[in-house]
């Protein structure tokens, strides 16, 4: 059915980090295509509506991790819209078993002006909805931390880049792993929030802060002291995976 999106991808060497596992960035990477098929397909693509779509906010969790050449089926949908943010949820599947899910929030801009764009100046927003399956999700929250500390500074290159000219949306979950550490961690990524609150261009210098919220490690980019993104990331053990995708 035109509102929901089914699309298969297969985990292959180019996204298998140094402990034989998949980096958090290709789930980010798929979730990327698949919301821009589905709206090209809705006719709500940014060339056919002269707008840009922004990530705002994203939230993807994993029961296990990631081996080479599993082949992962994503599907996506949009559950609803509320002001002017576009909601869209994510499902992943290994051998017909689910294995995770995803939450997401975006905005639509004006491509001149950078001015928000609501989605009810678009008649076929109608189109985007699909509530079969599920309510709307309560917006993703913010994310704070009382105590950072430095872990690197990296000046944004060409490879860092989108069509929009500025970091890639996957490329900073890719600048957060870096700062976690995952060379080095027991464990994989099991859940993964990341809001995106400013875009970054070429040759800008983001510094990466982390600390710690609860059980849970927080990765702040900034320049010059204003917050570019946020993220907060659950690592599980390697041991004790297999728990539903919906605890």
């Amino acid at each position: 059915m035109a509102d929901l999106l089914s699309r298969e991808y297969e985990v292959n060497y180019g996204h298998i980090d140094n402990r034989g596992i998949a980096k958090p960035s290709f789930l980010w990477l798929i979730m990327q295509d698949a919301a821009t098929v589905h709206a090209e397909s809705l006719h709500l693509a940014q060339d056919e509506l002269n707008i840009v779509w922004v990530l705002s906010r994203m939230k993807a969790r994993l029961t296990r991790p990631l081996r080479p050449y599993e082949r992962i089926r994503c599907e996506t949908w949009c559950p609803g819209i509320r002001g002017a943010s576009w909601y869209r949820c994510f499902a992943f599947f290994a051998d017909e078993q689910q294995i995770g899910d995803a939450q997401s929030m975006w905005v639509t801009l004006d491509p001149a002006s950078h001015r928000i764009l609501r989605p009810s100046a678009f008649p076929a927003a109608e189109s985007y909805l699909h509530t079969a399956r599920g309510t709307l999700f309560e917006p993703l929250p913010k994310l704070s931390c009382d105590t950072v500390r430095p872990h690197h500074i990296h000046t944004v290159q060409y490879s860092d880049l989108d069509v929009n000219n500025h970091v890639n949306n996957v490329r900073i979950v890719e600048l957060i792993s870096d700062a976690l550490d995952l060379q080095r961690q027991p464990g994989f990524v099991s859940s993964l929030q990341v809001n995106y609150t400013a875009e970054t261009a070429f040759g800008e210098h983001l510094e990466l802060l982390c600390g710690t919220v609860d059980d849970a490690r927080y990765v702040r980019g900034e320049t010059d002291g204003k917050a570019h993104f946020e993220a907060l990331a659950t690592l599980t053990p390697f041991e004790t995976q297999g728990a539903s995708a919906h605890d």
